[in-house]
C-alpha cells in the first residue's frame, strides 16, 4: 500500500514537471496569444519564470511591436501572474530590478492604459514589502505631464487613487493645485480623497495654505483636514494655526470646536489672544452672542490657568458696563461666571462678590454665589 501511495506521489511530480516544460516550450515556440497562456496556467517556479520571461519579452519588443492589442495582454498577464510572495522574498537590491522593470512597463505601454493600470495594481499590492519612492515619482510626472488631461478617463483617476496609497508631498501639492483649475472639475471627487489620505505626510504643505491666509482655500483644505483621518496632534495643530491665520471668523470658530473638543491646552496663548481681540468683534456685531460664549466657555478645557486674569478682568469691566446702566449680555456674563467658577481660583473671589452686590437678575446672582462657593483655598 505505501509502496502504490510513493509511486503515486512520483507520478504526479513527474506530470507537474512535464506540464511545467510543456509551458516553457509553449512560451518559446508559441505566438503570442500561446505565451500569454502559458504565462496565465503555469504555476509555481515555472510561473516565476515565465512571469519574468514575459515581461522581459514585451520590453524588448515593445518599440518594435508598437501598440498592440495583443502584446498588451501579455504584459498585463505577465504583471499580474507575478506572485506577490516571491517578491517581497526577494533581496533589495533584487527588488529594486523589480520595481524598475515596472516603471519601464509603465512608460513604454503609454498608449495602453491597461498595461498602466495593471502595474499600478502590483505596486499597490507590493507597497508594503518594498520602495515605492521611484514609482511615485512616475506618477507625478505623469501628473504634470502637458497632455495628462487628454489621458484615458480610467487611467487618470487610477494615478490620482494610486497616489492616494504611495504618494508624497510633492503629489499633494500637484493634486492641491489641480483643485483650482476647473479642467479637473470631473475629477475633483477623486483629487479630494487622496489628498486626505497625503495630508498626514503634507504637514508643512498644508500649514503653508493655511499661513497663506486665502480665505477661499483655508476653507477647503480645513474642509478637507476635518474629513481626513489624522491623528490627533495633525488635527490640533491645523486647527490652532487656522485660529491664528485664517481672515474668516467662522472658520476660527470651527478651529476653536476642535481644539475645546480635543482639550488641546497647547493652544492656549492663541486661544486667549482670539479672546481679546472677540471682546471688541462681540461688541461690534462681528461674533455672535452664541460664537462668543462658546469661545469663553471653551477657556475652561484650553486655558484653565492662564485664562483666570483676562476671565477676572472682562467680568470687572461687564461689572462698570452694568454700573452705569449699560445692556450686558446675560449669556456672556453667566458663561464668564461659570467658567471662573468651574476654574476654581481665589483670585476670583472680588470679582464674583462684586456680581452680587450688582443688579443682575437673578440667573446671574444664583451663578455667582454657587461659583463663589466652589472656589479652592
Amino acid at each position: 500500500m505505501k509502496k502504490q501511495f510513493s509511486l503515486l506521489i512520483i507520478t504526479i511530480i513527474l506530470l507537474n514537471s512535464a506540464f511545467a516544460q510543456e509551458y516553457k516550450k509553449q512560451f518559446i515556440k508559441g505566438n503570442i496569444t500561446d505565451k500569454t497562456n502559458a504565462v496565465r496556467e503555469a504555476s509555481g517556479q515555472e510561473g516565476i519564470w515565465l512571469s519574468q520571461k514575459a515581461i522581459d519579452f514585451v520590453l524588448e519588443n515593445n518599440e518594435i511591436t508598437g501598440t498592440d492589442r495583443d502584446m498588451d495582454g501579455l504584459a498585463v498577464a505577465a504583471v499580474l501572474s507575478l506572485p506577490n510572495d516571491y517578491v517581497s522574498g526577494l533581496s533589495e537590491a533584487d527588488k529594486n530590478q523589480v520595481m524598475s522593470k515596472f516603471i519601464q512597463l509603465f512608460e513604454k505601454f503609454s498608449k495602453s492604459n491597461t498595461v498602466q493600470i495593471a502595474v499600478q495594481s502590483k505596486v499597490l499590492a507590493l507597497k508594503d514589502h518594498m520602495n515605492t519612492d521611484a514609482f511615485t515619482d512616475v506618477l507625478n510626472k505623469f501628473l504634470q505631464s502637458s497632455s495628462v488631461l487628454s489621458s484615458d478617463s480610467s487611467l487618470l483617476k487610477s494615478v490620482i487613487n494610486s497616489l492616494g496609497f504611495i504618494g508624497n508631498n510633492i503629489s499633494f501639492s500637484i493634486l492641491y493645485n489641480n483643485l483650482n483649475d476647473k479642467r479637473y472639475s470631473a475629477y475633483y471627487p477623486e483629487i479630494e480623497q487622496t489628498i486626505k489620505k497625503l495630508i498626514p505626510v503634507s504637514m508643512n504643505e498644508v500649514l503653508a495654505i493655511v499661513h497663506s491666509k486665502d480665505p477661499a482655500n483655508t476653507q477647503r483644505i480645513f474642509n478637507l483636514v476635518k474629513q481626513a483621518d489624522i491623528t490627533t496632534n495633525n488635527l490640533c495643530e491645523i486647527a490652532e494655526n487656522v485660529l491664528n491665520d485664517s481672515p474668516l471668523i467662522s472658520l476660527k470658530f470651527e478651529a476653536l470646536e476642535i481644539l475645546n473638543k480635543n482639550k488641546w491646552t497647547r493652544a492656549s496663548n492663541s486661544v486667549l489672544s482670539f479672546f481679546s481681540n472677540s471682546q471688541k468683534d462681540f461688541q461690534n456685531g462681528l461674533v455672535t452672542e452664541d460664537q462668543f460664549v462658546s469661545l469663553i466657555n471653551s477657556l475652561v478645557n484650553i486655558s484653565p490657568l492662564d485664562a483666570v486674569n483676562p476671565l477676572i478682568k472682562y467680568l470687572g469691566e461687564l461689572n462698570v458696563q452694568l454700573e452705569y446702566n449699560n445692556s450686558v449680555a446675560q449669556n456672556v456674563v453667566l458663561a464668564v461666571i461659570n467658567s471662573l467658577g468651574a476654574i476654581g481660583d481665589k483670585q476670583a473671589f472680588d470679582s464674583l462678590l462684586s456680581v452680587t452686590y450688582l443688579n443682575y437678575p437673578e440667573p446671574v446672582l444664583s451663578a455667582a454665589r454657587q461659583a463663589l462657593a466652589g472656589l479652592r483655598w
